[in-house]
């Protein structure tokens, strides 16, 4: 199962940082598949690492968000 929280955070550095490193390929006239493809790998490279980071610091301050909890195995009953 997924992490909402985690995913969400991601999803937003990836895209924020793939769109700033677009924009600013653009804005220096690289206009080609290439500069597309760079901005795609810096946003995986830095926004993954980036929204894990900040999915988990905002669980660490938040005194709010509730702890780890033990995973059970349901049974299912036929």
């Amino acid at each position: 199962m997924f992490a909402p929280l985690r995913t969400l955070m991601v999803a937003l550095w990836v895209t924020s940082i793939a769109g700033g490193a677009v924009i600013l390929f653009l804005s220096f006239a690289w206009m080609s598949w290439a500069s597309f493809a760079v901005a795609g790998v810096l946003g995986l490279g830095l926004g993954i690492p980036a929204g894990i980071w900040s999915a988990r610091a905002i669980k660490r301050e938040d005194p709010n968000w509730p702890p780890k909890r033990r995973r059970t195995l349901r049974r299912q009953h036929s």
